[in-house]
């Protein structure tokens, strides 16, 4: 499951410092072991930064979203996958949380990680560099214009990221599968309420994209104790951030516990191509 060119869409090989295709296009590897495929003049979006990414590290680390790697690897194990996209991948959490899964379970699997931010791709190639795992490709590349060959994979793993059907349907195999997570209306509703006057629902899309077929839906609700530094890590690395003014953003520092429960809401989308 190698990366292939951005500009001819020919197969790149890894080297130590690069990857090259075979008409001589070449993109050097970072230090830390991702390679940025991104056309910048075809998409100029940075996606999260380095705080955010960090934000993210932690939070996701103490394990408040277990059950949801916990359900995203029972249905790639079952399933057998052995050769993932991770679009959307942030800081490898999921990434490498499913590898372990899939390792454990005797299945010898390839996974690539695509992301829009350079930096939080660093953040994911450092936590694959610590594990044992199979090294992971990290390319940053846009959710439409994904750096893999037709038909490549077996798996797609979506989570809480931009959906691109026509893109996930082209790099899949026949009856591919698509696991896609999505908030759910009331997801973070008490981290809502604690910073806006007026909170409000999400709307959720938990039907199948086009091109996909819903093999089953399942609900993940529960709800969580987070102190301070992880509920201010939880807020950073969500949207609100860029979207929520300092006034608002301040009210974190005014609450009144030590400690806030908060609704975890999403919805599992198991999905096959048609």
């Amino acid at each position: 499951m190698n990366l292939i060119c951005p500009v001819c869409s020919r197969e790149l090989s890894a080297e130590p410092h690069r990857y090259v295709c075979s008409k001589g296009h070449c993109f050097d590897r970072a230090r830390s072991g991702y390679v940025n495929l991104l056309q910048r003049q075809r998409h100029r979006q940075r996606g999260d930064d380095a705080e955010m990414a960090k934000a993210r590290q932690r939070f996701l680390n103490a394990g408040y979203y277990q059950p949801l790697l916990d359900a995203v690897s029972r249905y790639a194990v079952d399933a057998k996958c052995s050769r993932i996209a991770d679009i959307g991948c942030g800081e490898g959490w999921y990434s490498c949380g499913l590898l372990q899964a899939l390792t454990d379970s005797g299945i010898h699997a390839e996974l690539t990680g695509i992301d829009i931010s350079p930096e939080i791709l660093r953040f994911a190639a450092v936590r694959a560099s610590q594990t044992d795992l199979p090294e992971p490709n990290w390319a940053v590349a846009s959710v439409n214009r994904i750096p893999l060959a037709d038909a490549s994979c077996d798996c797609v793993l979506n989570l809480f990221a931009p959906c691109e059907p026509a893109e996930f349907c082209r790099i899949l195999d026949r009856n591919g599968l698509l696991l896609r997570a999505v908030p759910l209306e009331r997801h973070l509703w008490e981290l809502k309420a604690l910073i806006y006057d007026t909170p409000y629902e999400n709307r959720p899309v938990c039907s199948a994209p086009d091109g996909f077929v819903l093999e089953h839906l399942e609900w993940l609700d529960y709800q969580i104790n987070v102190p301070q530094d992880d509920l201010h890590a939880l807020f950073a690395m969500t949207p609100y951030v860029h979207k929520t003014s300092p006034e608002d953003a301040a009210r974190l520092l005014r609450a009144d516990s030590d400690a806030l429960t908060v609704t975890v809401s999403f919805g599992l989308l198991c999905c096959r191509k048609q």
